[in-house]
């Protein structure tokens, strides 16, 4: 077996593998061994193309690529069909953009040498950097998104498509028109090659930027949810401001009338009514005080409707500074951590069984505050490697769950799910000490 033939068969797995790879880790795979699925699959609609050219055009290639491809996808991996579509042309139309910006390149230089094309090794070559500049592009999309991926919607990917497909079908055509000319010389193949190469180029560029831009929206759209829903709290912690200016107003009432008892000597009556106001008082004490006036407003009126829905919640827990902690990310990963925990707690209630109940432990463990966030589950809820499957219908952490994981991502914190007899929502982020800081 040549040199050749082992560098082709180790290039196909290597490429074949970080195509799988970057799948994986945007949609989530369905079925065991999908390496090898995803492989067996490549090779085999690879090899009915070869063997009875069914795709020998331009257009004719792409659908039917593509077409084979996300029918792999559907079968192999999670998703929406949209996201798949999506994820399927941008992988396919970006490797085609820059092979296109190299071919160019290498028939201009051959014909600039008297040549009458480039070479098949130059053609490989092209193939090579093509592959390796995707490779690129698609880990870019991945870190891009790999906080967001799940708030990546299908309108978000329909509103891409057209304008991967417009790059891609007009620099294709100036590459066939560039190709189609056979009487270029020396002196005039470079002067159009250059152009032709720069839109080229600037199409590869452009099928970035769509995504960094996305990334930009998505970022934006999560920041509006999380201001909206800290708004909320902040308008429950004026509520309780309202609530203590009550009460200081009535404790000096309070005293007033203990004073006017007291010098008329009812000593007996000034006990009893002492013993009335503090039960009163201890009747009003927050449920839960964590240290954090912005945690509190949060956690009580949380406590409070568990309690209506007939919810044992227990929460023990100290929280971050604002100095260590962003009050706003603070509330972020408390209200949709115990957002879903309810949810899944009354869907049990919803089904005439008990309620549930939730169990919330937080501190700080030298440099990490760690949060744990337990609580009984209904339905059955599949975790794998740190995604929730069929969110839907099991759990209900849609949204919420990728609001904590934005947080989390921001602060370089691990998140962590498992579920057996029980849901667990773990969060250890490192934060630095209030001298530090």
């Amino acid at each position: 077996m040549s040199f050749t033939v082992v560098g082709t068969i180790l290039w196909g797995f290597l490429d074949t593998y970080l195509r799988y790879r970057f799948l994986d880790k945007m949609l989530g795979s369905k079925i065991q061994y999908t390496y090898l699925w995803f492989y067996i699959g490549n090779v085999l609609y690879g090899q009915i193309n070869v063997r009875l050219s069914l795709a020998v055009t331009l257009w004719g290639n792409l659908i039917y690529l593509c077409g084979c491809a996300f029918l792999l996808n559907v079968l192999l991996f999670y998703g929406s069909v949209i996201k798949k579509v999506f994820f399927t042309l941008w992988m396919y139309c970006g490797a085609e953009l820059v092979c296109d910006m190299f071919l160019i390149l290498f028939d201009g230089l051959a014909i600039r040498q008297g040549e009458a094309g480039c070479s098949d090794m130059a053609i490989s070559v092209a193939g090579i950097i093509a592959s390796i500049v995707q490779f690129t592009m698609m880990e870019v999309l991945q870190r891009k998104l790999c906080i967001l991926k799940q708030d990546f919607e299908n309108q978000d990917a329909l509103y891409l498509m057209p304008v991967i497909l417009f790059i891609y079908a007009a620099v294709s055509m100036m590459t066939a028109m560039f190709g189609g000319v056979g009487d270029w010389t020396s002196k005039t193949v470079l002067a159009m090659a250059v152009p032709c190469i720069l839109v080229a180029f600037g199409g590869a560029v452009l099928h970035v930027y769509c995504i960094v831009r996305l990334d930009a929206s998505l970022a934006k759209r999560l920041e509006s949810q999380q201001y909206q829903m800290m708004g909320r709290h902040m308008e429950a912690l004026a509520g309780q401001y309202e609530q203590m200016m009550k009460i200081r107003h009535d404790i000096k009432n309070h005293g007033l009338c203990l004073a006017q008892l007291l010098s008329e000597e009812k000593t007996k009556e000034a006990v009893k009514y002492l013993e009335e106001l503090n039960i009163r008082m201890e009747t009003g004490k927050p449920a839960v005080q964590t240290g954090s006036v912005f945690a509190d407003a949060l956690l009580n009126p949380k406590c409070q409707q568990a309690k209506e829905w007939g919810i044992d919640m227990d929460i023990s827990m100290r929280a971050p500074g604002e100095e260590q902690m962003a009050p706003v990310d603070l509330c972020c990963i408390l209200a949709n951590a115990l957002d879903n925990a309810m949810e899944a707690c009354k869907r049990g209630g919803d089904a005439r069984k008990s309620s549930g109940w939730i169990k919330v432990r937080a501190g700080m463990h030298g440099d990490y505050w760690v949060l744990e966030v337990k609580n009984s589950v209904f339905s059955p809820v599949s975790v794998q490697e740190g995604r929730v499957i069929s969110e839907k219908h099991t759990s209900g952490h849609g949204i919420g769950l990728q609001n904590i994981r934005a947080v989390v991502g921001r602060y370089g914190g691990v998140l962590d799910m498992k579920s057996d007899s029980c849901f667990v929502l773990s969060v250890m982020l490192p934060l630095p000490s209030a001298a530090e800081k």
